[in-house]
């Protein structure tokens, strides 16, 4: 049997193809000061519930899985209103348009749509750092990337070694698993100079 692809794997997936590796394969993860102000910041959207704020239902933290796509997630919060329901996932920094945060909100899209057997067209990311919302078309597009990239991380599990990572150090030194992927120590062993002014 296929491994289940965890959801928010895409989002690591796409940001570094060795850091999901790491942590999604060889079951390796470390704490910074990101993952753990993202994990503070989490603690109430992460409480299983429901609650109503004016015309709107809240449902939050709902695990749902896809046969079909052989994958298992975890969504946020699940609005339903006006007859519309659809996924919102809360992300610490401000305001960015990154393909991984849209991805794994996408992916939210589609399981919640073969739960519920209707268009889910739409989600929001919600930003802790500025406190706003950006809506989220899940076109063709964005939907046959979504599909593409579960499974090209279901395909790391085939692996024997990590895939190579960003190589960009400015992304690198904030990861927390920069001190178990050496990515600097690995680039000076095969002899290349990378990031000059920091060898």
């Amino acid at each position: 049997m296929e491994p289940m692809v965890e959801g928010h794997a895409i989002n690591t997936y796409v940001f570094c193809p060795r850091r999901c590796y790491y942590e999604y394969v060889e079951k390796v993860f470390y704490h910074n000061v990101y993952t753990i102000h993202g994990k503070l910041l989490h603690e109430h959207v992460d409480q299983s519930g429901r609650e109503k704020r004016g015309e709107r239902h809240l449902y939050r933290s709902l695990y749902l899985s896809s046969e079909r796509l052989g994958l298992t997630l975890r969504c946020d919060l699940v609005e339903e209103d006006q007859g519309n329901l659809y996924p919102v996932e809360y992300k610490r920094s401000r305001q960015a348009d990154w393909e991984n945060n849209q991805l794994q909100l996408c992916a939210q899209g589609l399981v919640l749509e073969e739960y519920l057997r209707r268009p889910v067209p739409f989600g929001y990311l919600f930003f802790y750092g500025s406190f706003q919302r950006k809506r989220v078309e899940f076109s063709e597009t964005l939907r046959k990337r979504t599909t593409e990239v579960i499974e090209e991380i279901r395909q790391l599990y085939e692996r024997e070694a990590p895939p190579a990572g960003i190589d960009d150090w400015n992304k690198c030194k904030k990861c927390s698993m920069v001190d178990y992927c050496l990515p600097l120590e690995r680039r000076k062993l095969k002899g290349k100079v990378l990031w000059e002014r920091f060898i």
